[in-house]
């Protein structure tokens, strides 16, 4: 399977992080297919740093109500050294995301990706400037259809984690006192490659497949 190309790896840090670590708005995945169309969209945005997209203002107690989520529990599995530990740990962050996007509590993924992963990094730092924006996700739970591992060794050391999944609809809260951004549902295929640290697999990568024919040079990894 050949690698994304680098438009399609930006697409997880939006449609899955859900907010920028500079405020540009809700983008939606056909403009994150798009470069030259994110680019002057951003520039557009530049004119008006405080509010760039020009939403209209909103009173913070008219919003959706901040969902009070449970911690999710976490499977043994996450710290067994087998194909089953490898997919239940992908799947516990698919599972964890709503959560983790809606209290701020960066706990539940931090322990299950590799520093180095640049991807993951960004996640994690969205979460907590939505956080510090006092800003929150209502709705966006995943639903896993599927999930696949290919790894190398016996018991593997590393891997690819290839997951099916639908994320529902949801509302961005990313500052209160401005309209809320309603996202769309998305369904994809998500792959994560990971990596044995001796106690528990950790992501080392991640990366959404496109849609089929969206973009030729993905591989055909669009399921």
């Amino acid at each position: 399977m050949e690698p994304v190309n680098r438009p399609v790896q930006r697409l997880i840090v939006v449609a899955l992080a859900l907010v920028l670590l500079v405020p540009v708005g809700a983008l939606g995945i056909s403009q994150l297919l798009n470069p030259g169309g994110q680019e002057e969209q951003a520039s557009e945005n530049a004119a008006d740093p405080g509010n760039p997209e020009n939403r209209p203002t909103a009173d913070p107690a008219e919003q959706p109500p901040r969902p009070d989520l449970p911690r999710p529990e976490e499977p043994a599995e996450l710290t067994e050294q087998s194909e089953a530990g490898a997919e239940a740990t992908l799947t516990y962050l698919l599972g964890s995301y709503d959560y983790m996007m809606s209290s701020g509590d960066i706990s539940v993924w931090e322990d299950k990706v590799d520093p180095n992963c640049q991807v993951c990094v960004t996640f994690l730092q969205n979460a907590e400037q939505l956080a510090a924006q006092d800003g929150y996700l209502t709705g966006g739970a995943f639903e896993v259809h599927s999930t696949s591992f290919a790894g190398t060794g016996e018991p593997p050391a590393t891997g690819t984690v290839t997951a099916q999944f639908t994320q529902e609809a949801s509302i961005l809260v990313d500052d209160p006192s401005l309209q809320a951004n309603a996202l769309d549902e998305v369904t994809g295929q998500l792959i994560a490659t990971v990596a044995w640290d001796g106690e528990r697999w950790r992501v080392t990568d991640m990366s959404i497949a496109p849609p089929e024919g969206a973009a030729s040079d993905a591989g055909g990894a669009a399921g």
